[in-house]
């Protein structure tokens, strides 16, 4: 029949009507875009379903504690403390691993670049952990490549004088070398750890010329203190202790904010009017950035319970160790903050890795 209307404009036509669209000339754009909304819905949901799944059958081998110092130092031997603690609370064992070299940039870059499934992690000192990535800009890895597990353990540095050095506190040592302008040295052990940071902040703050002489250890410090090869140097306190002790050498102030109990008779870096001249040394855990937050929310929690050990503690206590435990998130603003402390010494010193 012939028909006219909006359908056949002013033509008469055989015929006009109004079909139901077929779903295969329904417009493509709305239906991909349902398409694929509908896969990336399946997608997260498949994956959370995974990290759900490796959560609660982790960890599902043995995990690897990477210590990128040599074996027998007081961080290894801490380390192996915690392992053994954290592995009976996680029911797996914890191998430590040791890998040592390049400012830690070596058993920190292979932890990076493990897989991020909670099996391999790392313990780091202040110096590794901050400062190593700030002076060595061609690492193979950032800081933003880890992520805290938690904050463990802390403990306070201080500054030595030789016996044979006319010193007893910080204004008297720097009284002495301006008055003996380019003849006093200091020691640490290594180009950016942070005896030297905190040696060389004293040093700029005060214009005092004295030369920076690195070695590669602690114990090397003190024998070069000992020996009047420097005048001074920042050593912890776990292991100055027993020098001091002994009257080998001299301590001149405490770099925190509280006196020593085993050293009551030194006064703090503030007392003696340096507010700024704190430093210690800290032990934090790290794993591979990408690590599913349920895995680290494991290794956090069996790392605070294993902290709270009574037995651990006193064994910490004995190399004088304090247990200072913060969770990841409050540990990466504590690390944040260290950074901006120390990049400005660094800045200031113009220090560099050669």
């Amino acid at each position: 029949r012939k028909v006219t209307g909006p359908c056949s404009g002013q033509q008469p036509v055989v015929r006009c009507s109004v079909l139901p669209a077929h779903p295969a000339h329904a417009p493509i754009g709305g239906g991909m875009k349902k398409l694929g909304m509908f896969f990336i819905a399946v997608a997260v949901l498949a994956f959370t379903a995974a990290v759900s799944r490796a959560a609660d059958e982790y960890p599902g081998k043995p995990i690897q504690l990477i210590v990128p110092y040599g074996a027998g130092g007081l961080t290894d031997i801490a380390a192996r403390m915690v392992a053994e603690r954290m592995g009976k609370i996680l029911r797996n064992s914890i191998l430590v691993v040791n890998k040592p070299g390049a400012g830690t940039s070596i058993g920190a870059g292979f932890v990076a670049a493990s897989p991020p499934d909670g099996h391999t992690i790392l313990i780091n000192m202040t110096g590794g952990a901050v400062v190593t990535p700030m002076i060595m800009p061609n690492l193979s890895y950032k800081m933003s490549d880890l992520k805290p597990i938690g904050k463990m353990m802390s403990a306070v540095y201080l500054v030595l004088a030789g016996r044979d050095l006319p010193v007893k506190t910080l204004p008297e040592l720097i009284a002495y070398a301006k008055k003996n302008p380019d003849k006093l040295a200091y020691a640490s052990p290594g180009v950016g750890t942070v005896n030297h940071l905190a040696m060389e902040q004293l040093n700029v703050q005060n214009q005092l010329g004295m030369q920076h002489i690195p070695y590669t250890s602690e114990l090397q410090v003190i024998n070069a203190v000992m020996g009047n090869h420097v005048q001074a140097g920042a050593v912890t306190v776990p292991f100055s202790l027993k020098f001091i002790q002994g009257n080998q050498v001299r301590a001149l102030a405490i770099l925190g904010e509280s006196r020593d109990r085993l050293l009551p008779d030194v006064g703090t870096s503030a007392e003696q009017g340096f507010p700024e001249l704190i430093a210690s040394i800290y032990n934090v855990l790290f794993a591979p950035a990408k690590t599913p937050a349920p895995i680290l929310r494991q290794l956090e929690d069996a790392l605070r319970t294993a902290l709270q050990d009574p037995e651990l503690v006193a064994s910490l206590g004995k190399m004088q160790f304090k247990i200072d435990f913060l969770n990841s998130a409050d540990t990466e603003r504590f690390l944040d903050d260290e950074v901006k402390k120390w990049a400005a010494v660094i800045k200031r010193a113009n220090i560099t890795a050669k």
